[in-house]
């Protein structure tokens, strides 16, 4: 299942990438250029623009309803009956939706702080745009958010 958020859905795309789902969003996007690729790519439209829902030519189409992001989430898995795996959190690169590939720890020396370097074993690529990802402490608070949506 493959997302394009528009440019209201900023921290909501994020939280769909941390669980994994493959979703577009750009600070500034049109809705026809939205609709195209929408339409191209094969992925559901969320939008807070109700103009945007009313298109005919949109397939698949949530109106968010709600301003708080958890309850956008919520919301949308709701509506698509969407049960996130556990697995597949933290396998998108936050920033440009990449999917993350695992890097050996003796590659990322010059990359990282020397902290983390001495603190964690495993890193995760993102091939597109070069970052390096650990699991820090922003993961276990975006964990900790996110946990009523993930079933054990």
């Amino acid at each position: 299942m493959k997302f394009i958020c528009d440019d209201n859905l900023g921290k909501l795309a994020k939280y769909l990438r941390v669980l994994g789902y493959d979703t577009l969003f750009k600070s500034e996007i049109e809705d026809g250029e939205l609709l195209r690729i929408a339409l191209s790519e094969e992925r559901i439209i969320l939008t807070r623009d109700s103009k945007l829902k009313a298109l005919r030519s949109a397939e698949r189409v949530i109106l968010i309803r709600f301003y708080d992001p958890a309850e956008q989430l919520q919301q949308v898995f709701r509506e698509l009956e969407l049960k996130p795996q556990k697995n597949n959190t933290f396998t998108r690169c936050l920033d440009c939706n990449t999917e993350l590939v695992e890097i050996p720890k003796e590659k990322c020396t010059q990359r990282i702080p020397s902290y983390v370097f001495k603190t964690q074993e495993r890193f995760l690529h993102c091939e597109s745009c070069d970052k390096i990802f650990w699991a820090g402490t922003h993961v276990e608070r975006l964990s900790e958010k996110l946990r009523s949506f993930i079933p054990d």
